[in-house]
Parts: C-alpha cells; sequence; structure tokens
C-alpha cells in the first residue's frame, strides 16, 4: 500500500498561487437586483455628496441657532415666519437673525439658518410668528453637504462580496448595474460502486449519495455554479472519461471519495493520466481530511484544478471549507475578507491530532452559567476577559463516518500543528460553516 507524503496547508496554498495566481478572472455586468451575493469586479466610489445640499433630518423650524440661546417655557423667543420649504424643491429665500422657515424632514434647509428646532418646541402664535421654547446649537437636526459621504469616497474594493446591506448604498452611488466575476462552474463526481441516488432506496451494502449534494450546497452557497453531479463507479475507463468530459465543461472539478491510498483508489491515476503537472498534492497535513488530493492541468486557454475529497461526509465537508472555498475566494472572486467567526468559550477540554491541524466541529449554546457543567468554564472565561461571555462551544464527538451530527453544527475550531490541544473553559476562535450571505 502507498504511504502519502502530506503537504501543510501552507504548502498546499504556495501550489495553487504557481498555478492560479495570476489566473485572469472574467467578468459580466448584472442588475443592481441581480447584485447579491456577487464579488464586485470594480471598486466602487460615490458620484456625489450626500447630502448634495443641507437637509433637515426633523420636521421643523429653520433658525439662526444664536436666537435660541438662553431661552425656555418661561422664556421664550418670538421669530417671524418668511415662508415654507417645498420637499423636492429648493428653498429661494434666506433666512436672518429674528427670521424662522418651517422645514420638512427632508427638506432644503435655507440659507441663512444654521440649526433647525423640532416642531414639538415651537407655538404657532399666528401665521406669521413662532415662539421657539427650546434652545439648539448650530448644526442640530440638519445634515450639511458631504456629512453622509464625500463625493469621490470609496466604499468597496474589488473582490468584495455584496450583502443584503450593501445593496442600499450602491443605490444611492447610482449603480443601476454592476461590474462582477463570473460564477465558477464546478463540476462534482462521487465515486464508489456502493453509491445510489438520494431517491433511491439502499440495497444491503450500499449507501446514498451524501457528499455531492452537500458540497454542491456549499458552493453555491460561496457564489459558485453547479454544472453537473454524478455517481460514478469503480471503473478506471468509465472514471477517466467522467472526469475529462467534467474538466471540459467546468473550471474546477471535484471528486468525492477516491482519494485515500487503497488498491480500488483511482483518483490519483486518472488525475496523472488526463494532462500535466496532474497530481501536486496528495495527502494534506489535517485531521480530518489527510488522503485531500490535488490535481492542476495547464491548458492553453486556462489551468484548471481537481480536487479529491474524502468520502467519508464530515471530512469532506471540512475538506470543502479549508481548502476549496478558499481557492474559490481568491483566485475566481479575488476576496480576501476574512470567514465569519465568533469568540466562545469551550465547554470542554479539546485534543489536537497529531502533528496535523486539527478541525474540530462544534455546536454553539447561549450561555447562562446556571448549569453546573457549566459554572467552571464560565467564570474561568470571565477571568481570562473580565467580563460576560456569551457563547459556550460544544465539541461534536462523531465518527467522520457519520452525517446526522453535521446538522448540530455551527462551526469549527482550529488547533495548530504543534498544538496538544485546547483547554476547556479558554476563549476559542470559532469559524462559522453553512452560512450563506
Amino acid at each position: 500500500m502507498k504511504l502519502l507524503s502530506v503537504d501543510t496547508i501552507q504548502e498546499v496554498q504556495l501550489k495553487f498561487d504557481t498555478y492560479f495566481l495570476k489566473m485572469k478572472r472574467e467578468t459580466e455586468r448584472v442588475s443592481l437586483r441581480g447584485a447579491c451575493g456577487r464579488y464586485l469586479a470594480e471598486d466602487i466610489y460615490s458620484d456625489m455628496n450626500v447630502p448634495s445640499f443641507r437637509r433637515s433630518i426633523v420636521d421643523g423650524f429653520a433658525v439662526y441657532a444664536a436666537d435660541t440661546f438662553g431661552v425656555g417655557e418661561s422664556a421664550p423667543v418670538f421669530l417671524g415666519m418668511v415662508g415654507t420649504v417645498q420637499m423636492g424643491e429648493p428653498s429661494s429665500f434666506r433666512v436672518g437673525s429674528g427670521k424662522t422657515a418651517y422645514v420638512p424632514t427632508g427638506g432644503m434647509v435655507p440659507d441663512g439658518a444654521d440649526a433647525v428646532v423640532m416642531i414639538e418646541h415651537v407655538d404657532l402664535l399666528d401665521n406669521a410668528t413662532i415662539a421657539v421654547n427650546r434652545s439648539v446649537a448650530p448644526n442640530e437636526n440638519l445634515m450639511n453637504i458631504g456629512e453622509d459621504y464625500a463625493e469621490k469616497e470609496r466604499f468597496y474594493e474589488k473582490g468584495h462580496r455584496i450583502s443584503v446591506k450593501d445593496v442600499g448604498l450602491l443605490a444611492a452611488c447610482g449603480k443601476a448595474s454592476i461590474l462582477v466575476y463570473k460564477k465558477p462552474r464546478i463540476s462534482i463526481l462521487s465515486t464508489g460502486d456502493e453509491l445510489v441516488g438520494p431517491s433511491e432506496m439502499p440495497e444491503l451494502c450500499q449507501v446514498r449519495d451524501i457528499n455531492s449534494y452537500a458540497i454542491a450546497s456549499m458552493a453555491e452557497a460561496a457564489g459558485a455554479e453547479i454544472h453537473s453531479i454524478e455517481i460514478v463507479g469503480d471503473q478506471y475507463d468509465i472514471f477517466r472519461v467522467c472526469v475529462a468530459d467534467a474538466l471540459k465543461n467546468s473550471d474546477l472539478v471535484l471528486i468525492s471519495g477516491g482519494s485515500s491510498a487503497g488498491n480500488k483508489d483511482l483518483t490519483e491515476k486518472v488525475i496523472d493520466s488526463l494532462g500535466s503537472p496532474g497530481v501536486i498534492t496528495h495527502g494534506v497535513a489535517i485531521k480530518p481530511g489527510k488522503p485531500t488530493i490535488i490535481g492542476v492541468f495547464k491548458q492553453p486557454e486556462k489551468t484548471k484544478a481537481v480536487i479529491g475529497l474524502p468520502g467519508h461526509p464530515m471530512s469532506a465537508i471540512i475538506v470543502y471549507d479549508v481548502i476549496v472555498k478558499r481557492f474559490l475566494k481568491k483566485y475566481f472572486f479575488g476576496n480576501s475578507e476574512a470567514e465569519e467567526s465568533l469568540m466562545a468559550v469551550l465547554s470542554e477540554n479539546l485534543h489536537a491530532g497529531d502533528g496535523r491541524e486539527t478541525y474540530q466541529l462544534v455546536e454553539l449554546e447561549k450561555m447562562t452559567g446556571d448549569e453546573d457543567g457549566e459554572k467552571s468554564a464560565v467564570q474561568k472565561a470571565r477571568v481570562i476577559k473580565s467580563a460576560p461571555c456569551v457563547w459556550v462551544a460544544k465539541p461534536i464527538r462523531a465518527k467522520s463516518g457519520s452525517i446526522s451530527p453535521l446538522m448540530k453544527a455551527d462551526g469549527y475550531v482550529v488547533m495548530n500543528a504543534d498544538s496538544e490541544g485546547l483547554e476547556g473553559g479558554r476563549l476559542v476562535e470559532v469559524v462559522l460553516i453553512g452560512k450563506g450571505y
């Protein structure tokens, strides 16, 4: 049996850089309504000052602030009305000392005024006079030109993923359409004579194909397009044809299973038979996921990759998140934004892998500190941070062949290759998984 010579995650990254760092990304233009979840292929700048005029943020009366200094309920100031500002129209008059004008929320503050008194603090004496019974400071209750943001201010850089909270600002910048990076097409092959589709009832010794659908959903959530999902048996010739076809029709091929060093595992042989340089990594120093295999094909039009994931579902999902997702974000989308994570208190001791970077799935629960099992962890964490903590990270104990524990998993904790483990009660960073945009 052939033993694996493993690479670290850092070594895998350096190998990827060798072949893909200078890869040209394809772009397309999409409407603002269809931009959510896409990755920017252009920097976004504001095209104007906002507000572009001095704007009231309340319903009230524009005043010269100094006129109101020292006033109150028992000693109001009386101001003469010079006009009313209409929404969507510029004011055509000036407000000087001793004068005022009504301004609705969002209306233009007339020249000469430097504050707005809320209508609640004004008494209307007649059509020409008001009594102000509360003082205001200069610039109170109004926004000055460019106070929200200035013309040519940069909001987003290339590679940023557009979220639901970004769309309003893009609209404010006049972006009815956005230049984004095209979605990479991914083909997914699950190998094994024992596999059947999700709609089939497995016979004895057969199992349903789990990995293809789990990985496809995660890849789509990351911004990719799934070209095809296919089950392939353990016959070399058929497997080779399927991988070759997948490479022609997609930017990245993911293979589930067939990456360990067993006698029937064909992935390495097939990858090496299809082009150069072929297999660049067979074995990664991570737990779970050691038998991961990576192949590269330098083609005239585009360099493409094949990544073989472990067959066990939980291992495959970890490897997808740690290797495949990062590959997609860096080379196809130019995205370097950190993964979403949060800090939590580890509920118990964790042991690390033997010289491998270890990824431990965890379930997150709100921490109360009332339960006996939580008290010591909570108290210890509060000593560390001198503040109340919110989340507890509870390790999910399951074998890599399991799938049901995944529904409890909110994320994972990473332990370095040289770590002996993590002590319960300490604060740890939990990288969240299964999150869309």
